[in-house]
């Protein structure tokens, strides 16, 4: 579905103004704030009883399940390996950055991005 995004995001405040930022934007977006949630949304789409969102923004450190293994479960399965996915957190580590087989299609520092930059990052995204 074009025009359709998942914001992962635990931190309610950040996930409202994101949220608020992209739908100005007129871009729809579907927020989950655990891992749980979301991943039962991700086997559903593998199970071809969801349509796939054009992109996710993925907050690695959530209450339940760790970011990476989200991104794995996309990325090993072969109907949601081509999802586009950011990594959008405060947590930055070289080990992110040498997982070849479920690397992030980009990776932003939220203490270092505006809500604007992100829009206009995804509607870049969203227009390819």
């Amino acid at each position: 579905m074009k025009n359709h995004i998942y914001l992962i995001e635990d931190e309610l405040d950040i996930m409202f103004v994101y949220k608020t930022a992209l739908k100005a934007a007129d871009i729809n977006v579907e927020t989950f704030g655990d891992g749980k949630s979301v991943m039962a949304k991700i086997t559903a789409i593998q199970e071809q009883k969801e349509p796939k969102p054009s992109l996710i923004l993925l907050d690695l450190v959530l209450p339940d399940i760790n970011g990476l293994e989200i991104l794995r479960a996309i990325r090993e399965h072969e109907i949601t390996k081509d999802i586009v996915v950011y990594i959008l957190s405060n947590y930055s580590s070289e080990a992110l950055h040498n997982i070849e087989y479920i690397k992030p299609d980009k990776f932003l520092l939220k203490s270092s991005i505006t809500p604007t930059h992100l829009v206009e990052l995804v509607e870049e995204e969203l227009e390819k």
